[in-house]
């Protein structure tokens, strides 16, 4: 019997249309107008928080913090407010904000937490050029850039890089703030307390310094770790669970003309030549000299996000996965990408700024851009921020199973607690079960002393969202199952 070519068409579009990790989800767009959106924040209840410069249509003046909700809209019961534009975190059932060069708090309905002062009010402190900044467990900041202090009492005076201010927004009289000859522009904290900086500079409290550096948990220069980046900065770190550490922007080794984009680096700063650190991030029309981000998975692959439309002379539109070593993989992303737009002078720009997980599994992409094409779907109405397809959207859960290990997680999704259990086969040495978030950092880690069991954990401990559960000591290598956490 011959089959009708229309239905062998119909049947070949649903094929090529089934949904795969990362694909777009034309279901949400935002009618943002103009101009970028720089930081996302998902809510448990579905909307997001966004901060960057934002005009939606109708309005007279672009919003620098807004909410929206599920689909995309607006949420007129959120505070659209002017304090806003820069990186979000979330503390406490409120989050922090940087704006204006210094950082605020934030209640949940958008208005500024009046517990929390307007450094530039409080005594010692004058904001200069903002960078990143950190918050503490307890509330307090630690903030980069470059700024004035007038401490004299204290004898902090003149400019600093490192600076410290309670949970109630006030300038820390206790800590030791930190100078350098130039200012910090991005930080990354590592799970003993030390940070990791990178930043326009060349000496850190009178000390020369490469371009990415190691603090101790109060500032001091780490001078067990060192680079010999002598050029440029990265506006992308991260620690990796062994310790090691991911940087990407634009930087240049001493002795050599060739501008790396992507590095690793081992635990004490020497480049890891086992990692591809020669990838080519372009854009056409600029050059190679772009703004360029990360962020790691939970199985290990990197999301490099930026400004740029070829990787390795590949197609590639602000966005691009790496396996684990740097290597361009084409499991996502391989179509244009992001659409370009205006700028405010007038010169057309792309690019994905950050790419952040949500509760319920998806992944958001925010930027500035004008229609997206994933490869399989264009949809050029997507503006500045975009809705992606999770690592679990069409994947049937199934034991892992390998030669003499194995690995089940029930109930997957979990919202309270979750049974582990775990064959290792052979009697297990210095065997565990790891639980790593979306960044790769370890949140749980329990010891195994038999060859067979299951670990029962309290998942309300975790916020809700993707987690990677990792059976470690098997004679065959790691097992790894990815485990949701729902409210």
């Amino acid at each position: 019997m011959r089959i009708p070519q229309a239905f062998v068409s119909a049947c070949c579009a649903l094929f090529c249309s089934a949904q795969q990790p990362f694909d777009l989800d034309t279901s949400f767009r935002t009618p943002i107008i103009q101009r970028n959106v720089n930081s996302i924040l998902p809510q448990q209840d579905g909307k997001l928080i966004l901060s960057g410069r934002m005009l939606f249509p109708g309005a007279l003046n672009e919003h620098l913090l807004v909410r929206i909700d599920q689909d995309g809209i607006l949420d007129p019961t959120f505070y659209a407010s002017s304090l806003g534009g820069g990186k979000l975190t979330s503390w406490g059932g409120q989050f922090y904000v940087a704006a204006n060069s210094t950082v605020r708090r934030i209640l949940p309905d958008g208005h500024q937490d009046p517990s929390f002062i307007g450094m530039n009010t409080g005594p010692y402190f004058t904001s200069g050029q903002g960078g990143d900044y950190h918050v503490y467990p307890d509330g307090r900041v630690l903030m980069t850039g470059v700024h004035v202090l007038s401490d004299s009492i204290r004898g902090f005076e003149g400019f600093y890089s490192l600076v410290w201010f309670s949970n109630t927004g006030y300038l820390d009289t206790t800590a030791t703030h930190r100078k350098c000859d130039g200012d910090i522009s991005t930080i990354a904290q590592q799970p003993d307390g030390k940070f990791i900086c990178s930043g326009f500079y060349s000496t850190f409290e009178g000390a020369p310094t490469g371009r990415i550096l190691r603090t101790l948990p109060d500032g001091a220069l780490d001078t067990t770790f060192s680079t010999d980046l002598v050029w440029g900065a990265a506006q992308g770190l991260s620690v990796l669970p062994d310790g090691r550490i991911l940087g990407s922007g634009y930087l240049l080794h001493s002795g050599t003309s060739d501008t790396l984009k992507i590095i690793r680096l081992l635990p004490d700063g020497t480049l890891d030549t086992t990692f591809n650190n020669q990838l080519a991030v372009t854009h056409d029309l600029w050059g190679s000299y772009l703004e360029l981000r990360h962020r790691v998975l939970p199985d290990g692959r990197i999301v490099l996000l930026g400004q740029f439309d070829h990787v390795n002379g590949e197609p590639r539109g602000g966005v691009a996965i790496l396996d684990a070593d740097g290597e361009l993989l084409n499991d996502a992303f391989t179509g244009p990408g992001c659409g370009e737009v205006l700028n405010s002078a007038q010169i057309h720009v792309q690019g994905v700024i950050d790419l952040v997980p949500s509760p319920e599994g998806h992944y958001y992409i925010c930027g500035l851009w004008r229609g997206y094409d994933d490869g399989t779907v264009n949809d050029t109405t997507q503006r500045f921020v975009s809705r992606l397809y999770g690592l679990d959207v069409g994947v049937r859960e199934v034991p892992v199973k390998e030669p003499g290990a194995s690995l089940l997680i029930h109930p997957n999704p979990a919202s309270t607690w979750v049974v582990v259990r775990y064959d290792l086969g052979p009697q297990p040495a210095n065997a565990s079960i790891s639980i790593r978030d979306l960044m790769g950092r370890e949140v749980h880690r329990a010891a195994i002393s038999a060859a067979t069991g299951q670990l029962l954990w309290d998942t309300r401990q975790v916020p809700a969202g993707s987690y990677a559960v990792v059976l470690l000591g098997a004679a065959s290598g790691p097992v790894t199952q990815q485990l949701i956490v729902q409210p």
